[in-house]
């Protein structure tokens, strides 16, 4: 992901999990020597995938959203919310078990939890598994007619902030939703970023609905209103969706170097398409999200072909522009455009970065034969391809199985947990009064 982009008969050479050189092997394999000699033949290597926006406590709840509850005004306080609410500490434990081993499966070496209502279970699971994961704790105080107390809400962020996480994982500060926050929390949010140098990852322009309340409220529109508020000029800074936004808060985006992650699928389905596909440009900085296992498989490289094919379509259908989003754009944004996303030297295959690397197999009948590996991987790999995925220098992938946890036990674990879930399910669809239309 530097000059050149493509380095073929290449060779990385790591020490004490930092890339310490990148180059033709020639050149690399004659000036170190290495412990362990890893050799990869007709595979890609390159920078681990990041995932900008993810629920990790929400993949149980995958195959239960039917069109019908789709349809929900909005799903996430009438059917995401509530189960998040429903689940214990022991669930919520093996749901980011199981999220954080799929992802790692599928080459994502970092990811962003957007508000995770129990964060300790998440923290756990990330240490486990070896990948890197920003954590947040679920931060909001109003929910339908209910009001909680924001001091309560900031207490237990600061709470979070003080214990630094630990290991592969980062502490940031988030909002759940503009509709969903005060005004005292949405500054005390912003001040305790400021005071323990804290990210910062929201929901933003995800809802028509939305953008009428912050109009009604303020008189302006959702990111206009994070702007008025100082938040904008956190950093680093993701806000997840984005998708209704208008060109003065594209501006924004621009002028305060803001990154947008947009997840395809989910933007998709919810929303419509996204804006990106007519109007980026080289100014603006997004990354790609799966926005979680409820609606998606958490495979990055299955969201990446979707990405490419809305925005192909979106301008196509209104400018008959046939490049859209180029493939070598997309494979920046998947690996998180060198770290500039988190602020930290991830993201590309150079001297001094974190050697957090994604390997892919390309002797399949899905990639065969490749003359572009960036196009192969951008509009033909999946995540059934990865075969090793290495963090900072040590396996937690290796030629397809998890190397720190037994996958076989988790989903062992997983299927004894059915019944459980199951009863949550229905307790779930019969609060909603969804009838027979399912």
């Amino acid at each position: 992901m530097s000059d050149p982009l493509v380095i073929t008969d290449a060779a990385v050479a790591i020490s004490n999990g930092v890339i310490v050189a990148a180059g033709r092997a020639g050149e690399v394999l004659s000036k170190f020597r290495g412990e362990e000699v890893v050799e990869r033949s007709t595979h890609v290597v390159l920078p681990g995938f990041l995932d900008g926006h993810t629920h990790t406590q929400q993949v149980f709840l995958r195959s239960s959203i039917s069109d019908y509850v789709l349809q929900l005004p909005p799903i996430w306080t009438e059917y995401l919310i509530p189960f998040e609410r429903m689940l214990g500490s022991e669930l919520a434990y093996l749901s980011s078990l199981f999220s954080v081993a799929s992802m790692a499966k599928y080459g994502t070496t970092y990811f962003i939890e957007a508000c995770a209502p129990y964060p300790e279970e998440l923290i756990k699971a990330i240490n486990e598994v070896g990948i890197k994961g920003v954590v947040t704790y679920a931060t909001y105080d109003i929910y339908k007619d209910e009001y909680i107390d924001y001091r309560e809400v900031l207490r237990r962020t600061e709470e979070l902030l003080k214990s630094g996480g630990g290991g592969k994982v980062r502490v940031w500060c988030s909002i759940r939703e503009v509709m969903m926050a005060s005004e005292e929390l949405l500054e005390g949010v912003r001040e305790l970023c400021r005071k323990y140098g804290a990210g910062l990852t929201y929901h933003l322009g995800e809802y028509q609905g939305e953008v009428d309340y912050t109009l009604s409220k303020y008189g302006l529109r959702p990111l206009e209103v994070m702007d008025r508020f100082g938040l904008t000029d956190i950093k680093p800074a993701v806000i997840a969706h984005g998708v209704y936004f208008s060109e003065p808060e594209v501006e924004i985006l621009k002028k305060k170097g803001i990154c947008v992650c947009w997840c395809p699928t989910v933007d998709s389905v919810l929303m419509g398409p996204h804006w990106l596909g007519l109007r980026y440009s080289g100014k603006l900085m997004f990354c790609l999200g799966s926005d979680g296992g409820a609606f998606s498989t958490l495979d990055l490289l299955h969201e990446v072909k979707v990405a490419r094919a809305v925005s192909k379509s979106t301008s196509v259908a209104l400018t008959y522009d046939k490049v859209g989003l180029d493939s070598r754009t997309l494979l920046k944004a998947l690996t998180g455009w060198g770290g500039r996303v988190v602020g930290e030297k991830v993201g590309a295959i150079k001297e001094g970065y974190s050697a957090d690397l994604t390997v892919i197999d390309l002797r399949s009948f899905n990639a065969l034969p490749t003359y572009d590996p960036v196009e192969s991987i951008v509009t033909f790999a999946e995540g059934s391809n990865v075969s090793d995925v290495i963090v900072d220098g040590e396996f937690v992938v290796r030629e397809g199985r998890l190397v720190r946890v037994n996958e076989e036990e988790i989903k062992e674990k997983v299927l004894d947990a059915l019944p459980e879930l199951e009863e949550l399910i229905s307790e779930l669809r019969k609060n909603l009064k969804l009838g027979v239309r399912t």
